[in-house]
């Protein structure tokens, strides 16, 4: 969904494959998966605020409206274009804790289910219970960006959140299916239950117009935590009662995160990578998805995507190859660059690229199966984009990880976990 600053909203239709559409607005835009994370964003242009404080209020509506997919009990991304020019990324992303190690999880001898080849996890410790999250990075990382890169207070752009979560909101069908989903996984979570369902069964069925009352989903408990961290920015969330109240939930459940390691936590600011791409420059953030998107670039430059007509057969397979390519050396490669030695320059160079090129078929599927970059070297996410007219750009990823994340909701909190281990 796509709202400009006049007031339009813009939401596509079912993609049919008959090509793009525009949206037009003359002082801003923001993309975003719900009316109501459009709106907040739109209210600081209104206020006199830039893409980013739009960005970062609509940031902090989607941890209210799309628990499943973000919160701030977990992690994200933000890349920045701003007018002169200068590109920033914002690393949000949660730290384990200083006493993790690989050796607090027990492996089976079964295999995850899925193609990603990891040995699995006993009793799935880490996507399930309190053992799976880190240190969340999503307060750190907003109230970072808005304070060196927007113009509006942090309490300007909390409050439409903090009010929303404190009044309820309609439930969408993406968050009402969430919930169903994770019912069973999950049962065994008291806050979980307490928070997201209706004594004990399921009421967030999709509004329709055929219901009088449409369901409503609220959290004043999180609408609570959103107004101190307004009022006392990012240590109210790090080295206060909020901070407090994870860690003691956390360790209750044998989870390893402490006050010195949420007091430490700072989201690192730095600047993107540059790449090309058919004589156009791109620019990534090497750390996480960029890699992936542009080694995923650098396999389709080989070949004339335009030629083949825009959703066609031919240029659908070509992406779904080299998206799959790519994905398996995500899951091979990627990881902390302070705990792996990740081959990141490999993982995008252009002669690799080349060479993996060389594993499609075009009359066929292949085989969806990691390559070798070393010789080279030298569910659930959500996401949201504004613009103002000065020229101002944001996009944002936020996530939990998985849907709801390790399931944990933080007593007098309502902060979901992430299970980012």
């Amino acid at each position: 969904m796509i709202m400009g600053s006049e007031g339009f909203v813009y939401q596509r239709p079912r993609w049919t494959g008959a090509g793009r559409d525009d949206c037009v607005a003359g002082r801003a835009v923001v993309s975003s998966k719900h009316p109501l994370i459009g709106e907040a964003g739109l209210k600081m242009i209104k206020l006199g605020g830039n893409a980013v404080d739009a960005a970062v209020a609509a940031a902090f509506m989607d941890c209210v409206v799309e628990p499943a997919m973000n919160g701030i009990g977990g992690e994200g991304v933000m890349a920045i274009h701003l007018e002169s020019g200068e590109n920033i990324i914002v690393d949000y992303v949660g730290r384990p804790a200083a006493a993790s190690s690989p050796e607090m999880y027990g492996l089976e001898d079964s295999m995850e289910p899925g193609w990603m080849g990891w040995r699995k996890v006993r009793g799935d410790e880490n996507v399930v219970g309190h053992k799976a999250c880190v240190v969340p990075g999503t307060v750190a990382g907003l109230a970072a960006a808005l304070e060196r890169y927007g113009t509006l207070s942090l309490g300007q752009v909390i409050e439409p959140a903090a009010k929303v979560a404190d009044e309820g909101y309609v439930v969408g069908w993406w968050t009402a299916d969430a919930i169903f989903r994770r019912m069973e996984a999950f049962w065994r979570f008291d806050e979980w239950r307490r928070v997201y369902l209706r004594e004990g069964q399921f009421p967030y069925l999709p509004y329709t117009e055929e219901m009088a009352q449409p369901h409503r989903l609220s959290n004043p408990e999180l609408a609570r935590c959103l107004r101190a961290i307004a009022e006392g920015g990012p240590d109210a969330f790090y080295k206060g009662w909020i901070g407090d109240a994870v860690v003691r939930e956390v360790q209750r459940g044998g989870g390893l995160i402490t006050r010195e390691d949420m007091a430490a936590y700072e989201p690192i600011v730095h600047e993107p990578e540059p790449g090309t791409y058919r004589g156009h420059q791109v620019v990534y953030d090497p750390t996480h998805s960029g890699t992936t998107m542009m080694q995923t670039l650098n396999i389709l430059e080989g070949y004339d995507l335009s030629s083949m007509g825009y959703g066609s057969v031919e240029a659908t397979h070509l992406v779904a190859e080299a998206v799959g390519l790519a994905f398996a050396d995500r899951f091979k490669y990627m990881g902390d660059p302070g705990y792996v030695r990740v081959p990141q320059r490999a993982l995008v160079s252009k002669g690799y690229a080349e060479e993996l090129r060389g594993r499609i078929r075009l009359d066929r599927a292949g085989a969806v199966e990691p390559g070798d970059p070393w010789p080279h070297e030298p569910e659930c996410t959500t996401a949201l984009a504004a613009a103002d007219a000065d020229g101002n750009m944001v996009c944002v990823n936020q996530t939990l990880v998985n849907s709801f994340g390790c399931g944990v909701v933080v007593p007098g909190t309502g902060i979901v976990m992430n299970n980012a281990m």
